[in-house]
Order: C-alpha cells, then sequence, then structure tokens
C-alpha cells in the first residue's frame, strides 16, 4: 500500500524551487495567527485533506467524530492550525481525542495521543532568530512546515488502533520528511500494546514477520534486489510502526526506509489467520475483533 505517491514527491521538490506550502485542513483559517492555537473542529465545515488521503469509511460525519463501543464513546479530531509569517512556520496538525469516558485509562490515552502529536511541531517552535534569518535569506518566503493526520483503523468496546501519517518539511531540505506512527490500547487498562504483547514468547514470530514482509514487497514492489533486507531482519525494532486492522496487522515502513525515497511508504498487512498459531491465548479476540 501507497498512501505517498509519485505526485506527493514532485509536490515535496516544489520546495527547493520556493514555492510556498501554506496549505491547511482548514479552508477558512486565518492567514497568520501567532499564538498557539488548539480549536475544535467545526461540525458540517468541509474540510480540504492535503498530504495524507483519509479513508472516507473511517470519516462517516462532517466533523469526522467517530462513535465507537456502542456509541458509548467517540473519537473527536483536535486541530492545530498555526502559521507564522514572521517566524516562518506552517503548521496543521490533527490527532483524536476519546470523549464519553473520564476515567484515569481514558484520560492517559488522550494525554499520550495528544502528547505524540504536540511533539511532531515543536522543532519549527524554537528555531532561534540566526536560524529564521539565514533560511530567509537563502530561500525568502519558505516556511518550515508539518502536516500530521490520523486514521482511525480498528475502535471497539476494549481496543483502539490509531495510524498518524504526516511529512514535515525544514527550509533549505532537498524535500519534505515523509513519516508514520501507530499506537495501539487496550481501553481497560489505558496500556498501550507492544508488539510481543501479541504473541507467544517462543513463537518466532519476529522471523515469520520477517519473511512475510520481505516475500510480499519483492513481488508487489517488483525490485527483489533494491530492497533494504537489514531494514527487514528480524528484529523488534524493525516492525515497530504497525497497527490492528479488521483483516490482521499492518505493518508500516516510512518513504527512503526500505526502497528508494521515490517509491513512497510501503506497508505489508498480515492476515489474523496467518498470523493464528503464534498467538497469545485470546489474541486478537480479547480485543473484540472477530476473524476467522
Amino acid at each position: 500500500m501507497k498512501r505517498f505517491g509519485l505526485s506527493l514527491i514532485s509536490s515535496f521538490l516544489a520546495f527547493t524551487a520556493g514555492l510556498v506550502t501554506a496549505s491547511s485542513w482548514d479552508a477558512t483559517r486565518n492567514a497568520v495567527a501567532e499564538p498557539v492555537v488548539v480549536e475544535r473542529c467545526p461540525p458540517g465545515q468541509q474540510q480540504q485533506q492535503i498530504g495524507v488521503a483519509i479513508n472516507p469509511a473511517l470519516t462517516e460525519a462532517p466533523d469526522r467524530q467517530y462513535p465507537f463501543a456502542e456509541g458509548r464513546l467517540v473519537l473527536v479530531p483536535e486541530n492545530v492550525n498555526l502559521k507564522s509569517e514572521s517566524l516562518h512556520y506552517d503548521i496543521n496538525v490533527k490527532y483524536p481525542q476519546i470523549t464519553g469516558d473520564e476515567t484515569p485509562a481514558i484520560r492517559r490515552i488522550n494525554q499520550q495521543m495528544k502528547a505524540l502529536a504536540t511533539a511532531k511541531y515543536q522543532w519549527p517552535l524554537s528555531e532561534s532568530k540566526e536560524e529564521i534569518r539565514r533560511d530567509q535569506e537563502r530561500l525568502p518566503g519558505t516556511y518550515n512546515s508539518v502536516n500530521l493526520d490520523y486514521e482511525v483503523s480498528v475502535a471497539t468496546e476494549s481496543f483502539l488502533s490509531i495510524f498518524f501519517s504526516g511529512y514535515s518539511y525544514g527550509v533549505g531540505a532537498a524535500h519534505a520528511v515523509q513519516e508514520s506512527e501507530s499506537v495501539n490500547y487496550d481501553l481497560v487498562s489505558g496500556r498501550e500494546l507492544q508488539l510481543p504483547d501479541l504473541f507467544k514468547s517462543n513463537s518466532r514470530y519476529l522471523d515469520f514477520i520477517s519473511e512475510h514482509c520481505i516475500k510480499q514487497l519483492s513481488e508487489t514492489a517488483g525490485v527483489p534486489d533494491r530492497l533494504n533486507k537489514s531494514r527487514l531482519a528480524p528484529s523488534l525494532k524493525n516492525f515497530q510502526n504497525w497497527h490492528i486492522t479488521s483483516n490482521g496487522i499492518n505493518f508500516n515502513f516510512d518513504a527512503c526506509e526500505i526502497l528508494a525515497c521515490a517509491e513512497g511508504d510501503q506497508s505489508v498487512e498480515i492476515s489474523f489467520s496467518d498470523l493464528k498459531p503464534l498467538f497469545a491465548p485470546g489474541i486478537p479476540g480479547r480485543f473484540k475483533i472477530v476473524y476467522p
């Protein structure tokens, strides 16, 4: 799967030509906003989605509110829309927050998702005056930019899986950097799940995942000799970016990680049925996910 194709790479290269990317998911945003403002997405407002493709099936309401757990809980998007002409940054970030429950577990999850998103856009806000002056002398009219959005992959009574995806650009760089991150939560305990939590300790699950990813990427990309196989070796650090879908586990690889940057980001989904012999008892059933 490719969320960013050649068209996005082309748009990245446009930065070097001095184009201003002052795009936003909020078409009515003010052009200049010096203070930090966090605002909830206005109900019914049309959102222009730039850079990150969001599955329409995951955005049922006009304001992208996402009810789950039989309507008891609702995921609501929080927007961070910042642009400064004088400090030369343009930030458009979305992250979800759970409403309908104030238990410590849910509060902890909300804090973690907010912290993840906040960390993504701190660097443009902390540039020194000297750095800003130097950047604008080299490429006047350009901006340090951060764009981030998310997809709700699975949301049940006891489990939440979110996929964040976006890009950032630093003035003077050859192109923007595409990046993604996934979070998977046990809603009962409020704990973020790690990949080893899903598998039997002696199952050699990393070997299976590694072999499966190499095989599938070799077939779909059609360039097995150009795969960065060290990045696909059976090591936990290579498979930290994963999220649960209704069919299995999706492993994400950002642009430039396993193929040439122009190939964009890649992902491999391994079905529950293929992983079933390796799962720890009760996985994924205890997350209210039905699979064959």
